[in-house]
């Protein structure tokens, strides 16, 4: 069948169309916009700011691996699904910068290493984000209402700051959170009602901070919980109480912590016995002849002649900063736990030319289709192997969210 020239002459035309939204004249120097879906990739440039030129349309925007210094409103069009800004010199984002993004799912901040402080309404109007990254900044603290109305969160990556302590409610609209990963900070305690409101947790991680003891009931509201990391703190007890209000737990770890296995034990090693959780050693450091055994395997006679187990809240001290950190003059009191229900119900470098979108190529990987945080063989399974304890949880490009999705459903 012969084609009509006039006809054939118009695909050239269309295809020159379909792109006019990128134009030349709107694909930054120094980048690569795509097609499909509209891409701008403006990584590792040296960019001391974003472009002031960028698609209107864009959806998605990679500016990893820069020296951009501060953020302000206007500067992100409000089509963006996903923003990458980590490894860049980020000490400041202005109140409003991402307000207007109101269909964004992914913003990623991490290892911006002069990041020290963040404005409560940082994120207000991010309704739809479902993964924030802020691990390896500076963080030592967070304002009580820096999550507030993020229903859709599903991950949020937290590792890596100088966190010491978490405030009352800080996570309670977060009823849809699936991760939350906390590990590598300077967090010595915990509060009753740190996690309220983390009803679809299923993986929370707290190794590698400072954590002392507790709260008998600082679990309460993590009913689908399968996964608690609790290696590499300073625990010498925990109540088995805490622990039996995670019924859905399938992994614990507990390694590497200075285990008092005096009657203070005899409550942890009670749910040791009748619990079907996959359990790390838990190696006692105390008292002298009981150095180096596993407590889960201790005879019960050396608990004969303890008190019964004390079913009392643990009490201490709610100010937020220890001494050896703040000096006893500036303490940061919250009030006691409140017990009052839920208050919202629920519902690779690039090249140096300037390009446009590549009708024969492809754009980077989508965002969400890597996990960066996670090794690979961190899976949740109905037969889960733990980990090793080489893990390394702060690499990229460890794991994928598609391998997960496998398994998660």
């Amino acid at each position: 069948m012969k084609t009509n020239p006039s006809v054939a002459g118009l695909a050239p035309t269309f295809l020159l169309l379909l792109t006019l939204p990128f134009g030349s004249s709107m694909c930054p120097m120094l980048c690569t916009c795509y097609f499909s879906p509209p891409t701008v990739s403006c990584q590792a440039n040296n960019f001391s700011s974003v472009p002031r030129i960028l698609p209107p349309n864009a959806q998605r925007l990679f500016l990893q691996n820069n020296l951009i210094g501060t953020l302000r409103p206007g500067m992100f069009g409000p089509s963006l699904i996903t923003l990458w800004l980590y490894s860049n010199n980020i000490s400041s984002i202005q109140p409003g910068t991402f307000r207007h993004l109101q269909i964004l799912e992914e913003l990623d901040l991490g290892d911006n290493r002069h990041l020290r402080t963040l404005e409560p309404d940082t994120f207000r109007g991010l309704e739809r984000l479902q993964s924030l990254h802020l691990y390896r900044c500076q963080l030592s603290s967070l304002p009580n209402t820096i999550f507030r109305n993020l229903y859709s969160l599903q991950y949020l990556y937290l590792q890596e700051n100088n966190l010491l302590c978490l405030q009352d409610d800080l996570f309670v609209d977060l009823a849809n959170l699936s991760h939350l990963f906390l590990h590598g900070n300077k967090i010595w305690k915990l509060s009753e009602n740190v996690f309220r409101g983390l009803s679809g947790l299923d993986r929370l991680l707290l190794h590698r901070n400072h954590l002392h003891t507790i709260p008998t009931w600082a679990f309460r509201d993590l009913g689908k919980l399968t996964i608690l990391y609790l290696f590499n703190n300073s625990l010498t007890t925990v109540s088995g109480e805490t622990l039996s209000d995670l019924p859905s737990l399938e992994f614990l770890r507990l390694n590497n912590n200075p285990w008092a296995c005096d009657c203070r034990a005899y409550s942890l090693w009670s749910w040791f016995q009748r619990t079907q959780v996959s359990i790390s050693d838990v190696i006692c450091a105390s008292p002298a002849e009981r150095k180096g055994h596993d407590m889960r395997y201790l005879n019960e006679a050396v608990f004969q002649g303890c008190p019964p187990t004390n079913h009392h809240p643990i009490e201490f001290d709610w100010s937020c900063m220890p001494e050896w950190e703040s000096g006893p003059a500036h303490p940061h009191p919250h009030p006691r736990p409140r017990p009052h229900p839920h208050p919202h119900p629920h519902p690779h470098p690039n090249g140096s030319s300037n390009h446009l979108y590549g009708l024969g190529g492809s754009p980077p990987a989508d965002p969400s289709s890597f996990y960066r945080d996670v090794p690979a063989n961190d899976i949740q399974s109905s037969k889960y192997d733990p980990p090793t304890e080489d893990d390394h949880w702060g690499s990229y490009g460890q794991g994928s969210l598609l391998c997960m999705r496998s398994n998660y459903g």
